[in-house]
């Protein structure tokens, strides 16, 4: 679709500007490492953690179970080899029996196989596993909430579930899992699952019910069979917690089937095989705190009965993802691999997102003219919201760090919505090989830094309207016919921000939408020279050191408050600058000294430019299909 040059005043504007030479020296605010970076697992304790809990809400506290100061009667259970042994206490601490066969009482019934343990229980209890075995589990069945602490335990079940939590007679309860302090926990499941009937189990750690996560010792959880932690309900996984889970190919990290809450803890998860998700979640992933880091080597398989790729994801939610705080690191290299996918909604308050995506497009083609794409191609993806069924994407970033590459190749885009993407605040980065930032709809940038880079294509490309009224607004677009910022032949309107757009050609601002007034120049320009917008009278209005990706003549957008109608300005290269600055662009304390003016030209309207300035004859920009 041709691009929208109505209302582009060309009056008293001729010929391009020169920019090459000078020198930036420069606070950098963006990311300087955004083509290089690397995630690795990492499991160093984070320095301190703050997790604010709602002491009300018993599903998060776990001293709530305690219906008495003196806390409740334990069950211990230790494992040695082939044989499980158990104490039962009374909540004084005074032995009620122990044993290593089976027992029952009004409280609980116990039954041993070897180093098989199953337990009935009728009232709140507090469990603690520890010891080793290579052949052994731990299968709850519980009338009430309870406590379930891991004291040093390594425990591998060859037919199943190593902790199995199922629905006691009453239902499914709460399980506060607590990792002792000071201890090591390892944990695995068989290749195969030998299953009661009317039960299931989808993974090492299982449960029916609500499971919490708390306790500062280590939980290592390494699946052959299934899933690493699965709650049918959701898993909450508190601050100071530390696990590494390792899932069987083709399965998850951490599934759940209403939600997964990250408060904080450091997480490392890594999956492999055919489409599997390191945290999948049917309605929410939310995280407020910690680290997670998760690495997904998984490829993208088609599902003949669907008709379609099913895909693998760092993050996956059919609904909402909702990051408040803590650092989510995710990095997919399979093919038709993503970073973080919502079906709905992607909501980023805080905290700091890294993303990165290498896999290459799986089911796509070339028709020597672009790339020709079906509604079954998976491709890979940073930040994807939305179905490719309909446009229900919602992704909304009002603070923190979104900081995303993928550089797999056609169809790797960094963050894309298939409805809206609205930009409040926070600094949003995206260098990819596809669109660095991309939407169905409609882009809104209020506030905040944005960048998005796109190698092979353009920088910010929203497939309707495309409105800016403040931050400081970056886009990078390939050569002819890729844009900086591109929305096709829709509404571009520009009320605020300082404003860069480079690449073969642009989208026009609309005139008529506009309140702060801009310029598109054709401008030849060399790798790393420094560019200024100077007014008439020596005033500096914006200033950029040029991405070494650009040598040659691109068509330049730039709008800055201090543009008005009436006045005339310089292009001035060559030039000394200092200031603070995002991606090159100077946004405060601009200061310069020398440099020469190539181009001068009078803002006569709030949308300037023309003639040779529109860096190929207005071709058009976007995608060729």
């Amino acid at each position: 679709m041709a691009d929208d040059f109505t209302g582009l005043d060309s009056t008293g504007v001729s010929g391009s500007a020169t920019v090459s030479g000078g020198s930036a020296t420069l606070v950098e605010t963006g990311t300087t490492d955004i083509a290089t970076f690397d995630i690795v697992t990492d499991d160093t304790p984070l320095a301190s953690e703050t997790e604010v809990v709602d002491a009300t809400n018993e599903d998060f506290v776990e001293s709530l179970l305690a219906e008495e100061t003196d806390g409740l009667k334990t069950l211990t259970v230790t494992y040695n080899g082939t044989t499980a042994e158990w104490t039962f206490c009374k909540k004084s601490g005074a032995v009620i029996a122990t044993s290593a066969g089976d027992y029952a009482d009004d409280d609980v019934t116990i039954k041993v196989t070897g180093a098989h343990v199953t337990v009935n229980a009728a009232k709140k209890i507090n469990y603690i596993l520890q010891g080793t075995s290579a052949d052994g589990n731990f299968k709850l069945y519980s009338d009430k909430k309870f406590i379930l602490d891991l004291n040093g335990l390594t425990l591998t079940n060859k037919s199943g579930a190593a902790i199995n939590i199922q629905k006691g007679i009453d239902g499914d309860k709460r399980c506060y899992l607590r990792v002792k302090d000071g201890t090591a926990n390892t944990l695995s499941d068989g290749s195969t699952y030998v299953t009661t009937d009317g039960e299931d189990e989808k993974g090492v750690i299982f449960s029916e019910g609500k499971l919490l996560i708390s306790g500062t010792g280590t939980l290592s959880v390494k699946a052959n069979g299934k899933h690493g932690i699965v709650s049918d309900d959701y898993v909450y996984l508190h601050a100071g917690t530390n696990t590494y889970i390792q899932p069987a190919a083709g399965c998850h990290g951490i599934k759940a089937n209403d939600a997964v809450y990250i408060a904080g803890g450091v997480h490392n998860i890594e999956c492999s095989g055919d489409a599997p998700k390191g945290v999948k979640a049917d309605s929410l992933v939310c995280v407020t705190g910690g680290r997670t880091t998760i690495i997904n080597s998984g490829k993208a398989v088609y599902d003949s009965s669907e008709q379609d790729y099913s895909q693998p994801s760092c993050v996956k939610s059919d609904s909402i993802v909702l990051v408040k705080g803590g650092e989510l690191l995710c990095k997919a290299t399979g093919n038709g691999g993503k970073g973080i996918r919502a079906a709905r909604i992607y909501t980023q308050d805080g905290g700091t997102v890294k993303i990165i995506t290498t896999g290459q497009t799986v089911g796509s083609s070339s028709n020597g003219m672009g790339r020709t794409t079906s509604s079954s191609d998976a491709e890979p993806k940073g930040l994807h919201v939305g179905k490719k069924s309909d446009t229900t994407g919602q992704l909304t970033i009002n603070g923190g760090n979104l900081i995303v590459r993928c550089s797999g190749g056609e169809g790797s885009e960094g963050i894309e919505s298939k409805n809206w993407i609205v930009i409040n605040g926070g600094q949003v980065e995206s260098y990819c090989y596809d669109d660095g930032i991309n939407a169905a709809k409609s882009i809104t940038i209020n506030g905040g830094y944005v960048y998005g880079n796109g190698i092979n294509n353009d920088g910010i490309d929203s497939n309707g309207t495309l409105t800016i009224t403040g931050g400081v607004v970056f886009g990078c677009g390939a050569s002819q016919p890729e844009d900086g910022l591109d929305c096709d032949q829709n509404t571009f309107s520009i009320k605020g921000g300082i404003i860069v757009g480079i690449g073969g050609s642009t989208s026009t601002p609309t005139t008529s939408y506009c309140t702060q007034p801009s310029l598109v120049t054709s401008t030849s320009l060399t790798s790393g020279a420094v560019l200024v917008l100077q007014k008439s009278d020596g005033t500096n209005v914006a200033a950029l050191k040029v991405p070494s990706r650009y040598n040659g003549t691109y068509t330049v957008l730039m709008s800055a408050p201090g543009l008005a109608v009436g006045n005339t300005y310089s292009i001035v290269g060559g030039a000394t600058v200092s200031g603070s600055s995002f991606q090159g662009v100077v946004y405060d304390g601009l200061a310069v000294s020398g440099g020469s003016a190539s181009y001068s030209y009078t803002q006569s309207s709030l949308v300037t430019g023309g003639g040779s300035s529109m860096g190929g004859g207005m071709t058009p920009g976007g995608r060729p299909f």
